[in-house]
């Protein structure tokens, strides 16, 4: 009987899991259809990722008052210095990664963009080098080579190539790079 229960539990975390992940995946597609078609009739980019970032931080300061009426604990409150040199690095960068991202739809494709933004891994791991969050290892410049290689293949001679559009979802992996990084050191700091 313990046997079966185990196999349960395991099958219930793996559905769970793979539910989890086919909804990021729904959702992470239904944003860049979306930020492709509201850019058509909508030519603001910046403007128009500035409102999004703004709903979020609205979003999530309404889930935090919540969480914190619902569990009675008093929240965690940085100091401004913390705020202005451990977050804030943080957070520009990902205003940057989000507003590039979506000034390149004025001139790209979603195919386009969907290739080159998953160049993204490649800055994550020249940074999480660079920040010694990784070693550097054989297996992972192969990793690095293979990235760069399929990136240049799918873009090299594309019907809609748009050397603009493409400078800047190039930007904004970049800036992605360093923006997943700094997540990654910011989560790590057991004194925050």
């Amino acid at each position: 009987m313990g046997r079966w229960a185990l196999d349960v539990a395991f099958v219930w975390k793996a559905a769970l899991t793979l539910g989890l992940v086919l909804l990021y995946y729904c959702f992470s597609i239904g944003i860049t259809f979306y930020n492709k078609w509201l850019t058509k009739s909508f030519h603001f980019p910046l403007f128009m990722t500035m409102l999004h970032l703004a709903v979020i931080f609205l979003f999530s300061a309404l889930s935090r008052a919540l969480v914190q009426c619902s569990s009675h604990k008093a929240r965690v409150v940085l100091s401004w210095t913390d705020y202005l040199r451990r977050v804030a690095p943080t957070a520009l960068a990902t205003a940057l990664d989000v507003g590039l991202s979506n000034w390149s739809f004025l001139y790209i494709t979603v195919s386009l963009y969907t290739m080159t933004k998953s160049s993204a891994v490649l800055f994550i791991l020249i940074f999480s080098l660079i920040f010694k969050l990784e070693e550097l290892r054989a297996a992972l410049v192969l990793v690095v080579l293979l990235i760069a290689g399929g990136l240049f293949m799918f873009t090299y001679k594309s019907t809609q190539f748009n050397v603009e559009g493409f400078a800047l979802v190039l930007g904004a992996s970049f800036i992605g790079g360093i923006r997943w990084t700094l997540t990654q050191i910011l989560l790590q700091k057991a004194d925050l």
